[in-house]
């Protein structure tokens, strides 16, 4: 029981780290380039989006948030390693990992 409490805030901690942060630099760097006419971002700020929805349900329903969190961060990581090229997998995992960990760690937290 105790593990499980450990695991619970540890993602809460995470996820919230991870949902500010990121909603933070969607607003600043995406709407500035959108307003520039790049439109290649949009796609990357709907995966974050659901992403964030993800952490926000997983804190109502930790195995399903975390579902949707750990699949969102994956898509994000495949996606920005396909238009990046195999060569950039840092950028992949920077945007990634900071969704799959806490979703990992919700799913373990909500399976006890």
């Amino acid at each position: 029981m105790k593990a499980a409490k450990i695991l619970h805030y540890t993602a809460l901690l995470l996820g919230f780290q991870a949902s500010v942060f990121f909603t933070f630099f969607l607003l600043a760097e995406g709407a500035a380039d959108l307003i520039e006419g790049k439109v290649a971002v949009i796609p990357i700020m709907i995966i974050m989006m659901i992403a964030v929805a993800g952490f926000i349900w997983a804190v109502a329903s930790p195995r399903k948030g975390s579902l949707l969190m750990i699949v969102s961060g994956i898509v994000l990581t495949l996606y920005l390693l396909i238009i990046t090229s195999i060569g950039e997998i840092g950028m992949g995992l920077i945007f990634g990992l900071p969704f799959i960990v806490p979703g990992i760690l919700f799913y373990m937290a909500g399976k006890n």
